[in-house]
């Protein structure tokens, strides 16, 4: 699934007490995110509004303003369908980027999924 989005993140949340990214695509009226708690071991995936599992690790490659997500079968047969995720940020600058970053290093702490290039 292919995704304009703006987004938000964090690598700890005040709110919501976690380290958290938020997608939303306004045209498809569809949002994407990636969370986790402190001293969780899994990583929350949610897909459109509320549709979510959890998971031990997953693939996720962040290539300038481009998140590629890569989820296998039986994941996406339990969100959406949806196997895999290009996400295009909208309104990435510097410090948005950096805090995307931050945020992405947090919630794969311990984990092998995550690839920042660029």
């Amino acid at each position: 699934m292919y995704l304009n989005a703006t987004f938000s993140a964090s690598p700890f949340d005040d709110h919501y007490q976690m380290a958290l990214i938020y997608c939303f695509d306004q045209d498809q009226n569809y949002c994407f995110s990636l969370s986790r708690f402190p001293g969780e071991n899994e990583i929350e995936v949610m897909v459109l509004d509320q549709v979510n599992r959890k998971v031990s690790d997953l693939s996720v490659v962040l290539e300038g303003s481009t998140l590629n997500i890569a989820l296998d079968d039986e994941l996406a047969a339990q969100l959406d369908g949806h196997g895999s995720y290009t996400i295009c940020l909208i309104g990435i600058e510097a410090r948005k980027l950096e805090t995307l970053r931050d945020a992405l290093r947090k919630i794969f702490e311990g984990k092998h999924g995550l690839r920042i290039e660029g």
